[in-house]
């Protein structure tokens, strides 16, 4: 099966999805029989939301939160927003030093106006969380705000 005949049959996985598969070599197109049922259970263990909720348990609750309300973030993004976030009260932290954190913990160099967008929506989050516990902020977030795939754009 070619990959734009699996993603019509093996909805909710998105494109997104079956190209990361790919990519990590769990499956591979185009798909064997034992690749289509592989997604085939992917697709009913995405849906029921009882296998999601035990999946999701695996995960410490403020991960879990920041994966809900930011589903694009990886590790470099979340490592941002965490450290934006535990700031004190009052305290700043220049997108430069960060870039220079980034650099020595990860050994890579990041560009600055994704620094910039993190550290952005983390002080959006803690001007909302100031009344709440920051993970129920999250929650709330995510579900007001809804889709994010346009945040890196």
């Amino acid at each position: 099966m070619k990959r734009n005949a699996a993603i019509t049959k093996f909805k909710p996985l998105s494109q997104k999805v079956l190209r990361r598969l790919a990519e990590d070599r769990i499956i591979e197109f185009p798909l064997t029989d034992s690749n289509q049922l592989l997604l085939s259970a992917l697709c009913r263990v995405w849906t029921d939301e009882w296998y999601v909720a035990q999946m999701n348990k695996t995960f410490k609750p403020d991960k879990r939160a920041v994966m809900l309300a930011f589903p694009n973030f990886g590790k470099i993004e979340r490592y941002i927003l965490s450290n934006y976030l535990n700031l004190k009260p009052g305290m700043k932290l220049r997108a430069r030093d960060m870039a220079t954190r980034i650099r020595q913990h990860f050994k890579i160099e990041y560009p600055h106006f994704k620094i910039h967008r993190v550290r952005q929506a983390a002080y959006n989050l803690r001007r909302y969380s100031r009344s709440g516990s920051r993970k129920h902020t999250l929650i709330q977030l995510a579900i007001l705000e809804g889709n994010h795939s346009n945040f890196w754009e």
